[in-house]
Formats: structure tokens, C-alpha cells, sequence
């Protein structure tokens, strides 16, 4: 298989890219800039491209694809996976360049990268999309978070809604990749002590999450939750455990 994955140079992205290496897969990757990039490719093993991409462009995500395509041929799995988070402030606090920045990356590059991928594979005839959930999808609301969960909020909705444009089309459709919370410099960046209590119970390791999201996939499910109720439950678990020790 040709895999496509946005924002591949680092955090779960990268993870993945390493893991569909593993399994012998075709992967092409992006980065925002040649630095990230080279630094992504460092040590990967298998058949993989690295391509410069800025997601918020529909010309730059338009000339990746077609570097990957000339490169491995036609996209099986595509992974909108290029994604911002927000200063932890209160939404009225925020500058516009922070709102700007996360709508522009999270909501606008994800419905162009739908847009450009689908296009393709509307015509091949098969293929799959997947959009990468995160900190409110599911409705709920968290101070200091609500324009990033906003627009985790609308991925949601809107890969359903576009699954619906499909008309039920079994070969190509619309995924979703629920990670939960992994320990990356998206999830770490500016917490509070409060919020890294919540992290520290409820968090795993990039190598602990990827291949099961890989897995899944592969197996084309359509919508993919990594940390259930089940496995929240149980790692709390384990905290209570750890504090009577």
C-alpha cells in the first residue's frame, strides 16, 4: 500500500510513518519546511518521500500529491494528520494570529487535504481518508481549549457529513483516528500542574499508540478510538494504586 501522511515529521505523525515502514508499506510525508523534513527522515527504514508541504495551500498539498503519486503511484490510505493546538487562555484572551493559526491548520487544511485527496481517489476508485480527532470531538468543553476543541468539534462533523456526499461509495470514504492523549510537544506545551495530573494519568507513549492505530487502518476500520472507556477506566485505576504505594 501507498500511504500519505500530513504532518509526518514528528509526534504521532512520525510514529506512524514508522510503523507503516515497518510493516513494508509505500509512505509519503510531509513537513512545514525542508529542516523538518530532513529531521523526520533521520533514521527511517523502507521505501518513504519526504515533501515539503504547507497544509493551508491547496497548490502546495496538490504538488506533494503528485510527488508521492510520481514517486509510489496511487494513494490507498491518506492521513490528515497536520494539526495546531492554542495557548492555554481563555478564548476571549487569545490573539487573532493564535485563532488564526489553529482554524487555518485544523479546520482549513484538513477540508483542503479531504478535498485534494478524495479528487484522487474518486477516480482510482478506492481509497481512504482518515482525519485525526483530538480534545473535543466528542462535545466536551474545557476551558482555555475551546478554539482547538472547536475545531476537532467540526472534523467530526465534517468527516461524516462528507461520507454522506459519498452516497455510501464502499471503495472510498471518510474516516476518523482517535488517539487520545499521547505524549507529545503538542500535548505538553504550556500546561498547568492541574492539567499535567490528567496527562500523567491518562497518557501513553507514541510507540505505545501508533501501532494499533496502523493496525486499524489497515484493516480499513472507519472510525478508530484508541484510549476506550474501558482503558480509561482502568488507568484510573492504576493511579489509585500507585498513590497507595
Amino acid at each position: 500500500m501507498h500511504v500519505f501522511i500530513t504532518g509526518g515529521s514528528k509526534g504521532i505523525g512520525r510514529g506512524m510513518v514508522v510503523e507503516f515502514l515497518k510493516k513494508g508499506h509505500d509512505v509519503s510525508f510531509t513537513g512545514t519546511s525542508e529542516s523538518s523534513v530532513s529531521k523526520g527522515s533521520s533514521g527511517l527504514k523502507g521505501n518513504f518521500i519526504g515533501l515539503v508541504c504547507d497544509v493551508r495551500i491547496m497548490k502546495s498539498i496538490e504538488t506533494a500529491k503528485d510527488s508521492a503519486i510520481e514517486k509510489f503511484g496511487l494513494i490507498d490510505i491518506w492521513i490528515n494528520n497536520a494539526g495546531v493546538g492554542q495557548p492555554p487562555k481563555y478564548f476571549y484572551d487569545l490573539s487573532e494570529d493564535d485563532i488564526r493559526e489553529v482554524i487555518d491548520v485544523n479546520v482549513y487544511g484538513m477540508i483542503l487535504g479531504t478535498n485534494v485527496a478524495l479528487k484522487e481517489m474518486k477516480k482510482q476508485n478506492h481509497g481512504i481518508v482518515y482525519n485525526m480527532e483530538g480534545l473535543g470531538s466528542d462535545g466536551r468543553i474545557i476551558p482555555k481549549t475551546i478554539v482547538y476543541a472547536s475545531s476537532k468539534r467540526f472534523l467530526r462533523y465534517f468527516s461524516n457529513a462528507a461520507n454522506k456526499e459519498l452516497q455510501g461509495n464502499k471503495e472510498v470514504f471518510v474516516g476518523t483516528v482517535s488517539p487520545g492523549m499521547v505524549f507529545t510537544n503538542l500535548l505538553m506545551k504550556d500546561n498547568t500542574p492541574e492539567s499535567m495530573k490528567m496527562i500523567n494519568i491518562l497518557a501513553d507513549s507514541v510507540e505505545d499508540v501508533t501501532p494499533f492505530l496502523v493496525e486499524k487502518m489497515l484493516s480499513g476500520k472507519k472510525n478508530i478510538n484508541w484510549l476506550s472507556t474501558r482503558k480509561v477506566l482502568w488507568k484510573f485505576v492504576k493511579s489509585i494504586f500507585r498513590k497507595k504505594k
